[in-house]
């Protein structure tokens, strides 16, 4: 299967963004940011590494077909797959164009793409401009000899925040559980929390055939499974609860379901990484990775809304002006090269 999803209500039709997924939100916010066509590129099933090899000759093939067609002076491509830049670079050197690489962290420490990290070097020299989301990677690319600035998934995207439902009462405390069953992801001990904690709800995201079948079915009651939310469905998630949990292994993930958190003014309980701390400065209650420190981690949360909510409120406004004034700097070189 392939989608390709395009969005054709756009005045910055010289930007093509691309990504070969089906999905994927950090990409679809920055497409609605510039204002751009979005062209989600993929074939087959999604995050199979075993069919990989089969599917990325034909998502070549059509996103070299799909620039050709639209000869978009910029593309905007994600990365990993690095093979995915790759083709654009293929299509830029035939056409005389640039592209822009948004690279998100885990191609750069994870081990899956640790094999990919001379091509991604290779091709962060040729870029017209890096995207990552954190300084450490900044430093990185800078130290390849490669241009990038640093960006976040965008703070201010569509949300219809009209539509949404109301905040829960306020017995039970419920938490929203960001989660896909990925392998930073401790889901065992939210488990084990939520056993100790009856009187507060926990809905946990995610894909439920990706769980263990012993997760799902010895979970205790006060467990909902609300399966992969998208849309309206993952906003309403966040917006009905009191606190966003998103635990990592990871020391350098700076968590997409946080940041989605602070969008909607919900305090946050996130695990105790460098990273996390750093971005996550106020309205958020860091825990160890331990069933003991997810237990009272909740509690504290729910002791302390009130003044929890208040700074994460702040905090959002900070993020929100500090990525306002960076992604100015990406559409004046953006404008700067289109002119030139």
């Amino acid at each position: 299967m392939m989608t390709t999803a395009v969005n054709q209500q756009v005045k910055n039709s010289h930007i093509a963004v691309m990504v070969w997924a089906p999905f994927e939100e950090r990409t679809a916010s920055f497409a609605e940011q510039l204002n751009a066509p979005l062209y989600n590129v993929h074939y087959f099933q999604y995050k199979q590494p075993w069919i990989a090899p089969f599917k990325y000759l034909p998502m070549a093939v059509k996103t070299l077909s799909l620039l050709i067609k639209h000869r978009p002076d910029y593309v905007y491509i994600t990365n990993p797959p690095s093979f995915a830049p790759f083709f654009v670079y293929l299509y830029c050197l035939m056409f005389g164009k640039a592209y822009v690489m948004d690279t998100h962290s885990p191609a750069l420490y994870s081990r899956k793409w640790a094999w990919t990290l001379p091509l991604q070097r290779w091709l962060a020299r040729r870029a017209l401009v890096n995207i990552v989301d954190q300084p450490r990677y900044k430093a990185l690319f800078q130290s390849w000899g490669a241009r990038a600035i640093v960006l976040q998934r965008p703070p201010d995207r569509p949300i219809p925040f009209h539509e949404l439902q109301p905040e829960a009462p306020l017995e039970p405390f419920q938490v929203a559980v960001i989660n896909t069953f990925a392998v930073d992801e401790p889901l065992d001990i939210i488990l084990e929390a939520a056993r100790a904690l009856p009187d507060i709800q926990f809905h946990i995201t995610g894909d439920t055939s990706r769980a263990a079948a012993a997760d799902i079915n010895n979970a205790p009651d006060n467990i909902i499974w609300t399966g992969y939310l998208r849309g309206n469905d993952y906003w309403n998630l966040i917006s009905s609860t009191h606190v966003t949990l998103a635990l990592t292994t990871y020391e350098y993930s700076l968590l997409g379901g946080a940041q989605d958190g602070v969008m909607l003014g919900k305090p946050l309980i996130l695990s105790d990484q460098p990273v996390l701390r750093e971005f996550f400065t106020k309205g958020t209650v860091f825990v160890e990775n331990t069933t003991e420190g997810v237990i009272n981690g909740v509690k504290q949360a729910r002791a302390e809304h009130s003044s929890l909510a208040r700074a994460i409120t702040e905090l959002a406004e900070e993020k929100r002006t500090h990525w306002q004034q960076t992604f100015n700097e990406l559409e004046s070189l953006l404008s700067h090269n289109a002119t030139s």
